[in-house]
């Protein structure tokens, strides 16, 4: 064989090897998208919102115990109210906290919101939590609270 050919023949395979190198890097690079694409982690939403309705359910439950949410609601103590929940709930949540008798009809006329009212219009995870105060001492005349909570 002479000089030329086996130069020639030497450069096909180096062309060959570039070629098979390039293809390799391909195939890693297709199969790391398509593994990125299905093994994106899961926004924390559901849980998030699933801590929030807990902490807004015991809070709730602990002044019902107290025998301060029956007293609040049923004398109108809308500031205590607000308060009660200020102090109880987290410094980074933000509650809106609306009172309906058993009709549907709204019975707080103020807001009780701690907050802006753009935010829970505007967060992905909104809690809430529905708590009846059957009004022991207010003739049996119950309240459905309905307290939403987000993270600030």
């Amino acid at each position: 064989m002479t000089k030329a050919k086996r130069a020639k023949n030497q450069s096909r395979k180096g062309q060959m090897r570039v070629i098979e190198a390039v293809m390799a890097s391909l195939i890693v690079v297709s199969a790391l998208a398509f593994l990125y694409a299905f093994a994106a982690t899961p926004s924390s939403q559901p849980q998030e919102t699933s801590e929030l309705e807990k902490i807004g359910h015991n809070v709730l439950h602990d002044m019902d115990e107290q025998r301060l949410l029956t007293r609040f609601v049923y004398n109108s103590e809308w500031a205590n109210l607000t308060s009660g929940l200020f102090v109880s709930l987290p410094t980074n949540v933000y509650f809106n906290l609306s009172i309906y008798d058993t009709n549907g009809n709204s019975i707080s006329h103020p807001l009780i919101l701690y907050g802006n009212e753009q935010i829970f219009d505007s967060s992905k995870a909104v809690a809430s939590v529905t708590y009846i105060v059957p009004g022991y001492q207010a003739n049996y005349s119950p309240r459905v609270l309905v307290l939403k909570l987000v993270r600030g």
